[in-house]
C-alpha cells in the first residue's frame, strides 16, 4: 500500500507542479524527514533550486518543517504529508459544488483561486483578480469571502501552520514539562503533562484536515461600526479548510443514498436534517441532536415543493404538511440501513443521524456492486449468504445458495485470491491433517475495505500514467496547438491555421481520451472519499 501511495502522490505532485517539484517529493516521501543538504544531494539539485521546491510544497500545505538543536546549532528538517497530496484529487468536487454549499455565485472562483496558490490574502486575491474596488463587482466578492470565513469554508493561517500537528504537540509537551523539572521527566510527570494538554489545548491542527478556529484577534473590529458593513483583516492568510467541504460532500452523498432507498421527498427531508445538523469532520461518529420543530421550520414551503403533490389523498382529502413529513422522519427511522434515531418524545421527539450507520451501508453497497461487476450473481450470492450466516463451510455454502458444488468451489477461490473471502481453519486433531480439519468461510469487511481502497489507488496512479504517456506522445502537436492560440490572440484573427486536418483530428481525439479519464478519475475519487474520509 505504500509503495502505491508513493507513486499516486507523485504523479499528482507531477501533474500540479512538475516534474521538478515532484523528484523533491518523491525524496521526501521515500526517505522521510530530512535537511535541506541531504534533500538536495539526493534529489540531485542545487540548494538555490530545491529551497524553491520546497518553498512551493510548503506555500500548498504539503511539506510542513520542525527545528531540532543538534550540539551548537539548529537544523531544520523537512516532511511530506501524503493525506494532504491526497486531498489534491478531491479539488475538482470542492470547486464544482462550492457555490450551493456556501451559498454564493462567486464562491467557486474564490476556492478555486485560493487552491490553486494554497494560501492567499483578501487584498492580494483582489490585486491578482485585477478587480477594481469601486465596482460592485468588489463588493459581492468581498462580501462572499467573509461568508466563507464565516461559515468555516476557509480558515485563517499564520506562521506556525506550516509544522506538522506532530511537532507541534511534541513542542508544547517540552514545554509542560520545562514547568516541572530542569532534570529527566518521571513517568508520572508526562503523563500529568499529557494529561494538561489534552485538556487544555485544541489538538485540531490543518495538517491533518481538521476544522480550525478562527482566529478573531487578527481581525479588524472598528468601535464603531455601520449596519451591513463587512470588515476583516485583508492582509491575513487564508487557506480552504477541506474537512468542512468533506463533510458537505458526505451529506449530498447521504442525501443521494436516502433518495435512491427510498424516494425523493425521503431524499429531501435528509438533506435538511443533515444541513441542520452540520458538523465539523467528517469522521463524527453521529450528528447533535435536531428537534421536530426545527425540522419543520427548516424544510421551506413552495407551491411546486414536492410534498405539494403527494398531499393529496386517493379520495381527494388534504394532509397537513408537518403530519406528512412526520410519516416521512418514521419510515427513515424504521428503514432497516439506520437513516434516522430518534431518542426523546418530548415536543415531538429529538432526532439524530448516525454517520457510521449510513457510511456501513453505503459502504457495503459499493463492495456488492464491486463484486457483482468482477464475479458475478453467483459471487454476489455467496458473500450475502456469508453475510447473513457468518461463517461457514463449504457444504453450508452449497445448501444455502443452491448452487453447485464446482460452482461453489470456483467462485470461493476466486473470491479468496481476490481477497474478498477468508478461511479459518478449526483442527480435529493435534496433528492438524487436512483430513481432520474444518474449512470455514467468512468476509471480513475491514480487510475488504482495504483491498478496495488499494485498487482505488492504483486505478487513480495508472490514469495518471496513461495520461502523461499520451500527452507526451503529442507533446509535438500540443506545442503547435499553443502557438495558434498564441498568434490569434495577438492578431486578432480566427482564421490563423497551423494544424492541419489530421493533426486536428488528433487532437481532439486526445481531448476525448483525456476527459473520459478525468471523469473516470472523478467517480473514483468520490468512493475513495468515502472508504478513506467517512467513518
Amino acid at each position: 500500500m505504500a509503495d502505491m501511495l508513493d507513486r499516486l502522490c507523485c504523479y499528482v505532485i507531477r501533474d500540479d507542479f512538475g516534474p521538478s517539484v515532484e523528484q523533491v517529493a518523491k525524496v521526501l516521501l521515500q526517505k522521510g524527514r530530512l535537511t535541506l543538504p541531504i534533500i538536495a544531494k539526493l534529489s540531485k539539485f542545487a540548494l538555490a533550486k530545491t529551497r524553491e521546491c520546497l518553498f512551493i510544497l510548503i506555500q500548498h500545505n504539503l511539506v510542513y518543517w520542525a527545528e531540532a538543536r543538534e550540539s551548537q546549532r539548529i537544523g531544520i528538517y523537512y516532511s511530506i504529508e501524503r493525506d494532504e497530496i491526497l486531498t489534491r484529487l478531491n479539488f475538482g468536487i470542492y470547486i464544482k459544488n462550492a457555490n450551493e454549499w456556501v451559498g454564493s455565485r462567486h464562491a467557486s472562483e474564490l476556492v478555486k483561486h485560493i487552491l490553486l496558490n494554497g494560501k492567499v490574502t483578501f487584498s492580494g486575491l483582489v490585486e491578482d483578480l485585477k478587480i477594481n474596488k469601486k465596482s460592485s463587482r468588489y463588493k459581492d466578492i468581498k462580501e462572499s469571502f467573509y461568508r466563507m470565513i464565516e461559515k468555516n469554508y476557509i480558515s485563517s493561517v499564520d506562521f506556525t501552520d506550516s509544522k506538522s500537528a506532530r511537532d507541534k504537540a511534541t513542542e508544547a509537551e517540552q514545554r509542560e514539562l520545562a514547568k516541572v523539572t530542569n532534570f529527566i521527566p518521571t513517568k508520572k510527570q508526562m503523563a500529568e503533562a499529557k494529561a494538561r494538554l489534552a485538556a487544555n489545548l485544541d489538538m485540531n491542527d490543518t495538517a491533518t484536515g481538521s476544522k480550525r478556529k478562527l482566529n478573531l484577534e487578527n481581525f479588524d473590529r472598528p468601535t464603531k461600526q455601520h449596519k451591513g458593513e463587512i470588515t476583516f483583516d485583508e492582509n491575513q492568510y487564508f487557506r480552504v479548510n477541506y474537512e468542512k467541504f468533506n463533510v458537505k460532500a458526505r451529506n449530498k452523498r447521504f442525501a443521494k443514498f436516502v433518495r435512491d432507498r427510498l424516494n425523493h421527498s425521503a431524499g429531501t427531508i435528509m438533506r435538511y436534517i443533515l444541513d441542520i445538523a452540520d458538523c465539523d469532520k467528517a469522521s463524527e461518529i453521529e450528528s447533535c441532536s435536531v428537534s421536530l420543530h426545527r425540522i419543520l421550520k427548516n424544510i421551506p414551503e413552495s407551491k411546486d415543493e414536492v410534498f405539494f403533490q403527494q398531499m393529496k389523498t386517493e379520495k381527494g382529502k388534504t394532509v397537513t404538511r408537518e403530519s406528512l413529513i412526520k410519516q416521512y422522519l418514521d419510515c427513515l427511522i424504521e428503514d432497516d440501513a439506520n437513516l434516522l434515531c430518534k431518542k426523546d418524545e418530548n415536543l415531538g421527539g429529538l432526532y439524530f443521524v448516525k454517520y457510521n450507520a449510513l457510511c456501513e451501508s453505503l459502504k457495503q453497497q459499493v463492495f456488492e456492486n464491486i463484486i457483482l461487476e468482477k464475479y458475478g450473481i453467483k459471487g454476489q450470492r455467496i458473500i450475502k449468504v456469508l453475510q447473513a450466516k457468518q461463517k461457514l463451510d463449504e457444504k453450508a455454502v452449497t445448501t444455502f445458495t443452491l448452487m453447485s458444488v464446482m460452482d461453489v468451489r470456483q467462485k470461493l477461490t476466486e473470491l479468496l485470491n481476490g481477497g474478498f473471502t477468508q478461511v479459518q481453519e478449526v483442527p480435529r486433531s493435534g496433528d492438524r491433517a487436512p483430513s481432520r480439519t474444518f474449512f470455514f468461510w467468512y468476509v471480513d469487511y475491514n480487510k475488504c475495505y482495504e483491498i478496495i481502497l488499494y485498487n482505488y489507488y492504483r486505478t487513480l496512479a495508472n490514469i495518471h500514467q496513461v495520461r502523461f504517456e499520451q500527452e507526451s506522445s503529442a507533446a509535438r502537436l500540443l506545442d503547435k496547438k499553443e502557438k495558434e492560440d498564441a498568434l490569434k490572440q495577438l492578431n486578432n484573427n480566427t482564421f490563423i491555421q497551423l494544424l492541419t486536418e489530421n493533426e486536428t483530428k488528433a487532437l481532439n481525439e486526445l481531448e476525448f481520451n483525456l476527459t473520459q479519464l478525468d471523469t473516470a478519475q472523478l467517480r473514483i475519487v468520490q468512493d475513495v472519499m468515502l472508504f478513506k474520509d467517512y467513518k
